[in-house]
């Protein structure tokens, strides 16, 4: 058996997944190849690869996509098609369509292989880049992210409460839901640290008094998201799941979350999994007083999201559950799996 995986991917985007085709099936038996996918030009959209027997092969699509569109060209090509984000509402006519969770990006190799590989890649398919540049800028972001083993859960300050976030400038429901979760935050008596990422070009108006000074970097958000007692969620970009839901999950934090606006491959129950607010700062208030001073309440929402994670997002576990959705492509299961 081998696992051909588009040499064109973006890897940053795709590195999740590509993590559990490593733990499944082993590192030995994955290969980057352009000539089976001769369609797809290089984007941050989806994660294309192969699973190829002696006699056999299974097209596989990650579509890890902001939005709730599905590419024609992939699903027309795919055996299966695995999408984040999937909106309950629309009718996609199709029975290759699954629910994967969200994800998130992290560092997969060293120094001298991202440097190998980011050319090997390149040079087998740059026929299929329109951009040189993100194209490269992905393996080193890649490189830069924490390893998936950086994400277990830490321990809690008291009454410590961190939250970093991204002004966009289509998604005034995002930004209105963070900034009320922030002077939320600033009005009750709790230690708050964080506010918005400033922007480089400032040009979102409004948010002056919320933002920081300086962006933190991506080991200082990690350890002070483990140190926080709630971690805030609000869908993003298109109404997507963040990468924030994903990360929020893998750490095993209490959630304070608005709505879950898109299809989750197991839903997420209110005050046993997460904690929903309507997103107004006076309702968050209240949920914030209400988790601060209730630890039971946190501690069985940071043990059922980790849960979660664990048995629905996990990177192997999202792959077993790819094999198991189409039942056409029999394989052992890994042990570890049983």
């Amino acid at each position: 058996m081998k696992i051909y995986i588009d040499a064109a991917c973006d890897i940053l985007f795709s590195s999740f997944y590509i993590k559990g085709i490593e733990e499944y099936w082993g590192k030995e038996k994955i290969f980057f190849k352009n000539t089976p996918f001769p369609n797809f030009k290089f984007n941050n959209h989806f994660l294309a690869f192969i699973i190829k027997e002696e006699k056999s092969e299974r097209k596989i699509i990650i579509d890890y996509a902001d939005t709730s569109n599905v590419n024609k060209i992939a699903l027309g090509w795919s055996d299966l098609y695995c999408k984040i984000n999937i909106d309950e509402h629309k009718n996609y006519n199709s029975n290759k369509i699954i629910s994967i969770g969200p994800s998130f990006g992290i560092n997969l190799y060293s120094i001298p292989k991202t440097f190998f590989l980011s050319i090997l890649n390149y040079i087998k398919s740059y026929r299929r880049i329109d951009s040189i540049k993100r194209f490269f800028s992905n393996y080193k972001a890649q490189l830069n992210r924490p390893k998936l083993d950086d994400y277990y859960p830490g321990s809690e300050e008291h009454n410590y409460i961190y939250f970093v976030g991204s002004l966009w400038r289509k998604e005034k429901k995002t930004n209105a839901n963070r900034a009320n979760f922030i002077r939320a935050c600033l009005s009750k008596n709790i230690n708050f640290e964080g506010g918005f990422a400033p922007r480089s070009k400032n040009d979102i108006q409004g948010y002056e008094d919320l933002t920081m000074e300086l962006r933190d970097d991506i080991k200082t958000y990690i350890n002070k998201t483990k140190k926080s007692i709630i971690a805030f969620n609000t869908p993003a970009v298109e109404d997507c799941h963040g990468w924030k839901l994903a990360e929020f999950l893998c750490f095993g934090k209490a959630i304070l979350t608005t709505e879950i606006s898109r299809i989750l491959p197991k839903k997420l129950t209110n005050k046993k999994d997460i904690f929903i607010t309507d997103g107004s700062q006076k309702d968050i208030e209240e949920k914030l007083e209400n988790l601060k001073n209730n630890e039971e309440l946190r501690k069985l929402l940071k043990q059922n999201a980790r849960k979660y994670y664990e048995n629905e997002l996990a990177p192997v576990k999202v792959i077993h559950k790819i094999i198991e959705s189409n039942q056409k492509i029999k394989f052992n299961t890994p042990s570890e799996l049983l």
